[in-house]
This record gives C-alpha cells, sequence and structure tokens, in this order.
C-alpha cells in the first residue's frame, strides 16, 4: 500500500515535469543549483573555520652597526620574550646577515600571529612594547616592517598533519 502510493506521487511528479516548458526548468535547475552551492559553500567554509590558520607574518628588517650588535640583541631578545606571553602569539624566527658590510640588512626577524587584531592590540596598547620598541630603535639605524600572506605552503608539517 504504502509503496504503490510512492510510485504514485513518483509518477506524479514525472507527469508535473513533463508539463513545465523550457524556461520553467531552467528556473528549477538554477534554483536546485543555488541551494546545492549554499549548501557545499557552508560545509567548505565550516570545515576551514575548524581548522583555523594563521594569517598575520610581520617580517622586521634590521640595519645595525657593529659596535651597537650586542646591545641590539639584547633589546631584541627582552622584546622576544614579551611577544612570546601575548596572546595570538605563534612563533619568531630571526637570522642575521653573513656578510655583514654587503648585506641590505643586518637581521630579518619573522613573527608569526595568528590573527592582525593580536599583534596591533600588542603594538599599541602596551607600554613595555613601546618601551622596548624605543630600545630596539635607539640600537639600529633602520628598522622596517612588513606583512605578509600566505599564498601557497607546502611545508612537511602540513603534509603530516
Amino acid at each position: 500500500m504504502v509503496f504503490r502510493r510512492l510510485l504514485g506521487r513518483i509518477h506524479a511528479g514525472f507527469e508535473w515535469w513533463e508539463e513545465l516548458d523550457i524556461a520553467e526548468k531552467y528556473l528549477l535547475y538554477m534554483a536546485a543549483g543555488m541551494y546545492g552551492g549554499t549548501i557545499y559553500g557552508t560545509y567548505q567554509r565550516r570545515a576551514r573555520l575548524m581548522i583555523p590558520e594563521s594569517d598575520y607574518l610581520l617580517a622586521s628588517f634590521y640595519r645595525v652597526d657593529e659596535q651597537q650588535k650586542k646591545a641590539f640583541e639584547a633589546n631584541w631578545s627582552d622584546q622576544a620574550r614579551l611577544a612570546q606571553r601575548q596572546p595570538g602569539y605563534e612563533w619568531t624566527r630571526t637570522y642575521k646577515a653573513l656578510d655583514w658590510q654587503e648585506s641590505p640588512f643586518q637581521y630579518i626577524t619573522f613573527r608569526m600571529w595568528d590573527q592582525s587584531t593580536n599583534y596591533l592590540r600588542m603594538v599599541q596598547f602596551d607600554p613595555t612594547w613601546k618601551e622596548l620598541s624605543k630600545r630596539v630603535g635607539a640600537t639600529c639605524t633602520e628598522q622596517k616592517d612588513t606583512v605578509f600572506r600566505i599564498l601557497i605552503d607546502d611545508s612537511v608539517k602540513r603534509i603530516i598533519d
């Protein structure tokens, strides 16, 4: 009985579909695509939000006189220790030039934050950070900060995860 009623409904649906003109059918195809795309897009967005990715890479370039090298490294270390205790901080990598005189900069630092707001909150509202930044600025001749976004990541860590 239930099976026969189900077959009757399916047959009625096919008859209804055959009575539609081409414009009405295209409208239904478009509506089905819209709903399908909405469901798929929502699924993809939720999957991406479940695995948050860091998106704020700050690169700092420093030119330092050789006489100020030790003072700069001490002040920079204090600044790095403060950053490590902030919410949203992930990691820091600092590189020192091997050829001191020929390099366009002597130190380059990459610091990863999970969001720009965490970094900007520290820079704008933390008085200790401001004081340490003055000390670092006093020991280097030039400092330049640049923000990068990741376009392609082929690191081994991502493959393992």
